[in-house]
């Protein structure tokens, strides 16, 4: 294809793609400022559904163990969509209740989501007789208003959080909601919702800024067992086909790069590292295991 990085130009968007991730099925899906869903082939970069979703930006998105999509937005609601087939989806449910920019949604339990919001709530809903989620519980964070921005399943037993504002990462009971321990003096990006990874079933991974790198946490011992010194800011970190990691990241002199390392004897041996210009937060890796970004708001693809 001649130059390392192949621009798609049909995915020039005048608003700002927000997030990037890939669906179940392979297929590469990212949202937008003008509150737009958009959905490609697998493996290829024909559009096959844009669904206008929300009246704001869309945070992030995840999908659920039934295929349906939750999407959390600057309107301050969550919305559930119903993937019907390759080109038709149906919107069945809004969620009203965050006072505050929702920030991301997780689906803890089947039937069970909780979502996180610039209000200081962690919302817990679940599914009613009707099918529909209802609010149930609400844990008020009492720190700042920035101060829960990623949150991240563990376990069948484990939930975690992060926060900026306190400089901390928090253990949450799944079964009762309690608050379980704190590590604190972790430092991670307040806007980026990749930057929290396991690495192994026992090995939270959470990428730090201000030159702290990597910071590899023990889930069974809630201990923080090394920090691995690295990139000046981290603001994705993503389990590969091939396990190995992607990462992207801005050094000291404010350059962006995407990495992909080898986790090996508590360290990451770097398999590449490549200068990418001004670039944006999200990455993911498609079923072929070709690795897409966001650079100067089109979506490109790095050849290898």
């Amino acid at each position: 294809m001649g130059n390392k990085y192949t621009k798609l130009n049909k995915w020039n968007f005048k608003e700002s793609i927000t997030y990037l991730s890939k669906l179940k099925d392979g297929r590469l899906s990212f949202c937008s400022s003008d509150g737009f869903l958009n959905i490609y082939k697998n493996n290829s970069f024909e559009l096959q559904i844009s669904i206008k979703v929300h009246s704001n930006w869309i945070n992030s998105f995840t999908q659920l163990f039934n295929e349906k999509i939750i999407t959390c937005s600057g309107d301050k609601t969550i919305k559930i969509i119903k993937l019907i087939n390759e080109n038709k989806y149906q919107i069945e449910q809004t969620l009203i209740g965050h006072t505050g920019d929702v920030l991301k949604a997780i689906e803890i339990k089947k039937n069970e989501l909780l979502s996180i919001s610039r209000d200081r709530l962690i919302k817990i809903w679940i599914i009613n007789d009707k099918n529909y989620y209802i609010n149930i519980l609400n844990i008020i964070f009492q720190y700042s208003y920035f101060s829960i921005c990623n949150i991240l399943k563990l376990n069948d037993k484990e939930f975690v959080t992060s926060s900026t504002h306190d400089e901390c990462i928090r253990f949450w009971n799944s079964n009762n909601y309690s608050y379980i321990i704190s590590i604190n003096n972790i430092l991670s990006y307040s806007y980026c919702f990749q930057n929290m990874c396991l690495l192994e079933n026992d090995l939270l991974c959470v990428g730090g800024m201000i030159s702290k790198g990597f910071y590899l946490i023990k889930i069974s011992t809630h201990q923080l067992i090394k920090n691995i010194v690295g990139p000046y800011c981290i603001f994705s970190i993503i389990k590969c086909l091939d396990d190995l990691f992607l990462c992207s990241f801005i050094n000291e002199c404010g350059k962006f790069f995407i990495g992909k390392y080898k986790y090996e004897k508590e360290t990451f041996k770097i398999i590449f590292e490549k200068e990418k210009g001004n670039t944006h937060f999200s990455c993911a890796e498609l079923d072929n295991g070709k690795i897409v970004y966001i650079k100067n708001n089109l979506i490109q693809l790095l050849e290898e």
